[in-house]
């Protein structure tokens, strides 16, 4: 393995790399800079330096093409040269970040420090991070990250003269950008992974790639092409973003997810990952589950599915219309045959798919065309009516997806003066973002991947008791477009 030891002095950075060769630790200097390199490298080997001070600039995988990289290094150019020059930069989350959005804005932050120290890079959101384990990670990861209150998100944002997007996208609706005045076609730049949708508003540079399950592996991809060292808070930051996204390689997972996890896990600090994934929890969480669970209703369904009718032409159209140097046939050919790693990797994971993701979601057999028939299943809604966090809807649908003979989840909460829509689905091809894009039509904002999907339902000016009758009246609709509209349903707690 070739590693990096980070040393700073006098302002200058000093590399040493080194092959280490366990056990006995053997060190063999490949290139060295300084003296101090030398000592350095010595007493880590002996343990006398700390693991922090550790780095490595990742390696991109032998078969990532030179027509894949010339793509790569242009992009990753591209945006550096929007951040030049500028003075005060905001790295912009989507409103209640996510371990991926909180690890790819830290990501972005280090290669920008590096490429453009010249400029003041802060990040920010304008959310809540609700969630323990993201609370948690936030704090540890990016302690410096603002949150920006959204009655003053015009002012707020005026003040700075930069904004790039990470883990969403000009379109979308879950970011500050839509609480300002600011121009949407003004971002600097916007880097996702969930589905485009039909519009010509793009950053000026829009790196949207729906196949990919994690921000946090394009990001990974950013700075293994900008051989940007990387330390191991950094890594298992990745790690975590890139594992809670995918399920540990089990959900929505592309060859570039499989190589950036396997990579960075030899990287990880398993005293960080443990106090984020294992944090102790208030005693209001599982008040909240209890209550949850006591207002969870199973559904079984009895008519096909009408969210399948839909196809993908929306997502493929924008790809295709951002793909002159045609990324997209690369990727096909960029598919390391890794599979039974990334089973071993996450034990008790059932794993990614066989077949490349963009190939599962497009392909004749997410249309239908082999014949199969998608394998019946309950449907488990839950009503959440005060949730004391936006994100406690994702938690709970997180939580009954574990359920037997369970299909499909929605967890329908209410947060302030807004109902919130948390939908998580079984099938792969289950196209989970079109059915509540369906559900939230024009009064609400929405959008996802095939197995999990999100969305809000705006509701000013309504009593509580209306905002009620507003969620009662959403679980039809979602019992409609499932096929189980006629179903009474059984209350989860009174079910056999």
């Amino acid at each position: 393995m070739i590693l990096g030891l980070h040393l700073k002095k006098g302002g200058f950075r000093e590399w040493a790399y080194l092959g280490i060769i366990p056990p006995p630790r053997l060190i063999s200097a490949y290139c060295l800079y300084s003296p101090q390199a030398v000592e350095t490298a010595v007493q880590w080997a002996n343990g006398q330096v700390m693991e922090e001070t550790l780095t490595m600039a990742l390696s991109l995988p032998d078969d990532f093409g030179a027509r894949r990289r010339s793509v790569s290094e242009k992009r990753v150019q591209q945006i550096i040269e929007q951040a030049e020059g500028k003075e005060n930069l905001l790295i912009l989350m989507h409103n209640d970040p996510d371990p991926d959005a909180i690890a790819s804005a830290r990501a972005l932050e280090e290669m920008l420090r590096i490429y453009a120290p010249a400029t003041r890079v802060t990040l920010g959101h304008g959310g809540i991070i609700g969630r323990s384990e993201n609370l948690t990670m936030a704090q540890l990861i990016m302690p410096h990250g603002v949150r920006i209150s959204q009655r003053n998100a015009g002012e707020e944002i005026s003040a700075y003269d930069g904004v790039m997007l990470v883990d969403t996208q000009p379109v979308a609706a879950n970011h500050l950008l839509w609480s300002t005045d600011l121009p949407r076609e003004d971002v600097l730049a916007a880097i996702d992974h969930h589905p485009p949708r039909r519009s010509r508003l793009r950053a000026k540079v829009h790196d949207v790639r729906p196949e990919v399950g994690a921000s946090s592996t394009l990001l990974c991809e950013y700075l293994a092409v900008a051989e940007v060292p990387i330390d191991t808070e950094l890594a298992t930051a990745l790690f975590y973003g890139i594992k809670s996204d995918t399920l540990g390689l089990s959900r929505h997972t592309s060859s570039l997810d499989i190589w950036a996890y396997s990579t960075l896990r030899h990287l990880v600090q398993t005293d960080l990952l443990n106090k984020i994934e294992h944090v102790q929890l208030p005693r209001t969480y599982f008040r909240s589950i209890s209550d949850a669970l006591a207002n969870t209703t199973i559904y079984t369904v009895s008519l096909p599915s009408a969210v399948d009718e839909e196809d993908y032409e929306e997502g493929e159209e924008v790809l295709d219309a951002d793909d002159p140097e045609g990324y997209r046939a690369d990727l096909e050919r960029f598919d390391l045959d890794i599979i039974a790693l990334s089973r071993m990797l996450a034990p008790g994971a059932s794993g990614p798919p066989s077949q490349p993701q963009d190939e599962a979601e497009t392909g004749a057999e997410a249309d239908g065309a082999d014949g199969a028939e998608e394998e019946a299943g309950d449907i488990a809604v839950s009503l959440l009516f005060d949730m004391p966090r936006p994100d406690m809807a994702a938690e709970v649908a997180d939580l009954l997806m574990r359920m037997e003979n369970v299909s499909w989840v929605v967890c329908l909460g209410i947060y302030e003066d807004q109902g919130v829509m948390s939908v998580r689905a079984a099938d792969s091809n289950a196209r989970a973002g079109r059915l509540v894009r369906n559900v939230a039509g024009r009064n609400g904002s929405a959008g996802g991947h095939n197995t999990i999907a999100g969305g809000r339902i705006h509701l000013p000016d309504k009593t509580p008791a209306e905002r009620i009758a507003e969620l009662h009246a959403l679980v039809p609709r979602f019992l409609k477009e499932l096929g189980a509209g006629d179903d009474m349903g059984v209350p989860l707690l009174e079910a056999e």
